[in-house]
């Protein structure tokens, strides 16, 4: 034992050496740019798709992917035990090019031909299989992904330096895989009523358009992911293992409950899952909320757009200044309390105003919330490079994958939890009702970021 120990402790020092060059760190996060965009057409179009768009019920769409995004929850922390024991770069090389095939499938449904607001059976049956699909194979990607920034560079500074880079690549992703969509439903919804703006597949011409632009892009992200994901895995090399480690299936079920059992990670997960909710509830909700609640048409989706990203890019170099000022855990202390303030915000839209006016207060709230938002995607991952450090030294073995896993599980459960509260808010008050967002987003959003605040203060680092 005391051998073992010695031995950890050794290769601990070496890897407190390692670093990642500039130019590793960009073909590193590559993929994250792709998957990244892969996301962000799920995320942002799959309530308007399935919804407005092919007219499904709103409990019905909320409850299968609710249950698709609970079982990857469940398959993150299970890929992460096993790339542990038998190396990173088998999951991806599986999970990769399944990923990718399955998006593009989910887009293909056939086309309802009932009327609006009835369940067509062919088409949640093509949902559901090609939904759990993709979030398996996600699960067996994304967090192996994050778990090796711990193994190739264990300095704080040029953690922080990789997560960044990384927060540019995943900006870029989400730009490229919302703003042509954007530009082209703004484009599509020139003369969309604002006082009866039903996008029904069947009988709107804007719908099917936006149905068409969907289906393009998720074909074109899905190429570029495979392509950023070929290119990493060709030039960045899995660190070796000191010994080769058996696979048993009693040895991962011994490491799940692993990252639960460490009161200091428990408190930082529930932390992720509390803010984690709204920013998934803003991300789900935001087309619908710029159509149905501000009113967007046509040019206006690209103003919001140019919006987001200079308010974006601005805030990034802010939350990078003030992380280098304060440390991390201040940081996003102080970006947790700007977040609570903007999505308290929202709860003037429903007050009566001209739609100028509304315009431009919904395009900056929306973009003040992207800020919040860029904050809460880069800090986090740092921190969990931390506190998987402190556990690997006290547990005297690589925790990493089991450690990531559960991170992206709990990030998983609040999406599975956001979606079952949007579908049973919007199935009472309906898909283009403004309460039901406001209710959604200005109320439970700022409450739960303000609970988070406080859990995390109780979070433990320590890398200062």
């Amino acid at each position: 034992m005391t051998e073992k120990l010695t031995n950890f402790k050794k290769n601990d020092n070496l890897k407190e050496q390692r670093v990642l060059s500039t130019g590793k760190a960009i073909i590193f996060t590559l993929p994250n740019m792709g998957l990244t965009a892969i996301l962000a057409i799920a995320v942002f179009f799959t309530l308007l798709f399935y919804i407005n768009i092919m007219g499904q019920p709103p409990i019905i769409i909320g409850i299968i992917y609710s249950t698709t995004i609970i079982v990857y929850a469940v398959f993150c922390i299970i890929w992460g035990v096993v790339a542990d024991k038998i190396g990173k770069k088998k999951v991806l090389l599986f999970s990769g090019p399944i990923l990718a095939i399955s998006f593009i499938f989910i887009w293909f449904p056939p086309p309802p031909t009932g009327s609006y607001g009835e369940i067509y059976l062919p088409l949640i049956i093509w949902l559901i299989f090609f939904g759990f699909v993709f979030r398996i194979t996600i699960a067996g990607f994304q967090p192996i992904i994050y778990s090796l920034l711990p193994e190739l560079s264990t300095e704080e500074q040029n953690r922080i330096k990789i997560s960044m880079v990384n927060m540019i690549m995943m900006i870029l992703g989400t730009v490229i895989g919302t703003i042509g969509p954007i530009v082209l439903m703004g484009d599509a919804t020139k003369n969309l009523s604002r006082e009866d703006p039903k996008l029904y597949y069947s009988s709107s011409i804007v719908g099917r358009i936006i149905s068409d632009q969907i289906i393009l892009f998720a074909t074109l992200m899905s190429i570029t992911f495979c392509i950023c994901f070929i290119l990493m895995l060709l030039i960045i090399k899995e660190p070796p293992k000191q010994r080769k480690e058996k696979a048993s299936f009693n040895d991962i079920l011994k490491e799940l409950a692993g990252p639960f059992k460490d009161k200091n990670y428990r408190l930082f997960l529930l932390t992720f899952y509390l803010f984690w909710i709204p920013f998934v509830a803003f991300q789900y909700l935001v087309l619908n909320l710029s159509t149905f609640v501000i009113s967007m048409r046509g040019n206006e989706f690209i103003l919001m757009a140019i919006t987001v990203i200079l308010f974006s890019g601005f805030s990034f170099i802010g939350w990078k200044k003030l992380s280098e000022k304060f440390g991390l855990k201040e940081t996003l202390s102080i970006c947790l309390i700007f977040a609570c303030i903007s999505f308290l915000l929202f709860f003037t839209l429903i007050i009566p105003m001209s739609n100028e006016i509304i315009l431009v207060v919904g395009i900056l709230l929306i973009a003040f919330c992207f800020c919040g938002m860029v904050g809460t995607m880069v800090f986090p991952f740092a921190i969990m490079s931390d506190l998987i450090d402190n556990a690997e030294s006290k547990n005297s073995k690589k925790l990493s994958g089991s450690y990531s896993g559960a991170f992206i599980m709990m990030g998983s459960l609040a999406a599975a939890t956001t979606l079952l509260i949007i579908s049973f808010v919007l199935e009472l008050f309906g898909p283009e009702a403004s309460l039901g967002y406001i209710i959604i987003l200005s109320i439970l959003g700022s409450s739960l970021l303000f609970v988070a605040f406080i859990v995390f203060q109780k979070v433990q680092l320590t890398n200062k």
